[in-house]
């Protein structure tokens, strides 16, 4: 049976309402999937996978139909959107899975029985008074497997150099999508860039050390506690002080925003925080990124990197979100960075276009998207999404102000 457009739409919204747990009135065509319906990865994927069913398609991450991509980078995305592309795949065949999505095929994740890198990151509270009226922010470490490394005094962070020179970017590859073409050398300068994606550690620590307003922390991170996703946020606030919760110590601080990130990036280099909504801080670029992320994603058959492990059903607290601990060794980059490829994503610096790679101003040194366009950029794939998504040229945005249970953030550290 074949349905039409408006048929559709309408059993669209009903799924929507069911799986979003929204009323009627809040799940129409023109809604928008994520501003008006809160709708995140684990929801998107969630809603996808009914939505196969009710409608008997596969709904595939098949980039000659990169869905993928266009459920994040549409700006905005609505159910109408959602409708259009299911009626167009309606009854191209059921796809058998046992838990997943079609395209979410769970990894069994080999993780290390001994962590090969301690946990460095600091907790408490940053008193710069301590280290004296001029500190030297980087405390050398010396050379780690041919790259100079260093720990930022603010944070506890370790960070590797990236040396100066040229790199490719993008890809040309068959199932590259539109948005990563044409692969093309860029140069850059040396840069300092964190090992591992910021701790809720080391998140309090941020929260504690600054004299910050209730506004900050409503734009930086989820507290609504009308949002269901309140539940996975790994930080308490206890008697004035803000402590991660048990068993979440070690994890990547998610249900962050961009302006949260930034107002962090900015602290951690001990530049001024309050900035952050005007100045975009140092954060790394795309193209800093992706070059540093070069060897952490082979192949999607790997098992060296945390993807696709969200089960149909499934509900997460925040101690048992599958992620792996910050230091542990996966997702490793040939500069020695964890966890750039999969785990969580990541924010970046630059506003996200979808054609940034086919203009001048991503030619040229220490190329960057300076143009708004509403959405910023993020890196890296996650634990709820596809091994596919974890390649180190797929790129897509979110909204600055968007709080997501599988987006994280790393810093760069820039030296005078």
């Amino acid at each position: 049976m074949a349905y039409t457009l408006n048929e559709v739409e309408e059993r669209v919204c009903e799924v929507a309402q069911r799986i979003l747990d929204l009323p009627p009135q809040k799940c129409r065509p023109d809604s928008r999937v994520i501003e008006d319906l809160g709708c995140d990865s684990l929801k998107a994927v969630e809603l996808m996978m009914e939505l196969e069913d009710a409608f008997d398609c596969k709904v595939s991450n098949d980039h000659s139909f990169p869905l993928g991509n266009a459920i994040f980078t549409r700006n905005p995305m609505r159910l109408r959107d959602l409708a259009e592309i299911i009626y167009v795949l309606q009854a191209t065949g059921k796809v058998e899975r046992q838990a997943g999505w079609s395209w979410l095929r769970r990894k069994e994740i080999q993780r290390p029985t001994i962590d090969a890198d301690l946990f460095t990151q600091l907790g408490g509270r940053f008193d710069p008074q301590t280290l004296g009226k001029k500190f030297t922010l980087l405390e050398d470490l010396g050379k780690v497997d041919g790259f100079l490394q260093a720990r930022r005094r603010t944070d506890g962070m370790r960070c590797v150099q990236i040396p100066a020179g040229n790199t490719m970017v993008g890809s040309d590859a068959a199932d590259a999508l539109d948005d990563e073409r044409p692969r093309h050398e860029v140069v850059l300068d040396a840069y300092w860039i964190d090992i591992e994606p910021v701790s809720t550690t080391a998140w309090c620590r941020f929260l504690n050390s600054i004299e910050r307003a209730e506004s900050h922390l409503a734009r930086w991170m989820l507290l609504d506690e009308t949002d269901d996703r309140i539940v996975q946020l790994p930080v308490v606030r206890r008697e004035g002080i803000w402590t991660p919760l048990r068993a979440t110590a070690m994890l990547p601080m998610v249900l962050v925003s961009w302006h949260g990130a930034n107002a962090y990036a900015l602290w951690a280099n001990q530049l001024d925080w309050q900035e952050y909504a005007s100045v975009d801080g140092p954060l790394p670029s795309e193209t800093q990124w992706e070059h540093a992320a070069e060897g952490a994603f082979q192949s999607v058959d790997e098992t060296n990197f945390v993807a696709g492990q969200h089960v149909r059903g499934e509900t997460y607290d925040a101690e048992n979100l599958p992620m792996a601990p910050v230091h542990h060794p996966l997702g490793k980059s040939r500069f020695g960075l964890h966890h750039m490829a999969g785990n969580v994503w990541q924010w970046c610096r630059d506003w996200y276009a979808a054609d940034f790679y086919q203009t001048s101003e991503s030619q040229l040194p220490n190329p960057l998207g300076t143009q708004p366009t509403g959405i910023r950029s993020e890196r890296g794939g996650s634990w709820v999404g596809p091994a596919e998504l974890c390649r180190a040229s797929y790129r897509r945005g979110r909204h600055a102000d968007a709080f997501g249970r599988c987006l994280g953030f790393r810093c760069l550290t820039w030296t005078k």
